[in-house]
């Protein structure tokens, strides 16, 4: 069936799109840590044409789905997992190794971007802790009074006029 092949190009296409973009979340990883804004801003950019991609891949795929449920004479077929139950043998593992590559490269996909995200978020507390200490401080140098008793009305000074 030609429409098997079709999706067998565009399970390909789709791992190959895949992972690419995993390359460019590893490099974001490099990227981060180093803390090169403006090399993060190309990655993602980058990134965001690759949805878009991936996005006209699903629509294809979805397009090919339809096709072959006509052609097997089968109401639809939502999803390649069901496909490959009414298909000959060959075809169907052939196509299930293909959808088990792209899933894999998905879940190390998902992986990658767990670590970035968790690496700018911690940049994002170091710098929002930087910001704390740079704009707050108390007004004379210690909390205590006179008499070594502690001093419970300690007015922080702002050194920047911020409102949140």
């Amino acid at each position: 069936m030609k429409s098997i092949d079709q999706l067998k190009d565009t399970l390909i296409k789709e791992t190959d799109l895949y992972t690419q973009v995993l390359k460019l979340a590893e490099e974001k990883t490099k990227v981060i840590v180093a803390g090169d804004i403006k090399v993060l801003e190309d990655i993602t950019k980058k990134e965001q044409q690759y949805i878009m991609n991936m996005g006209t891949f699903e629509k294809i795929r979805r397009s090919i789905l339809t096709n072959i449920a006509e052609e097997l004479n089968v109401e639809a077929i939502t999803t390649v997992s069901e496909l490959i139950l009414f298909v000959e043998e060959d075809a169907g593992n052939k196509i299930d190794q293909l959808r088990n590559n792209l899933l894999e490269t998905i879940a190390d996909l998902k992986v990658v971007n767990e670590g970035n995200e968790k690496l700018i978020n911690q940049s994002l507390q170091y710098i929002n802790f930087n910001l704390e200490v740079l704009t707050h401080s108390p007004e004379d140098g210690n909390r205590y009074s006179s008499n070594a008793s502690e001093n419970k009305e300690v007015k922080p000074i702002n050194f920047f006029d911020m409102r949140v």
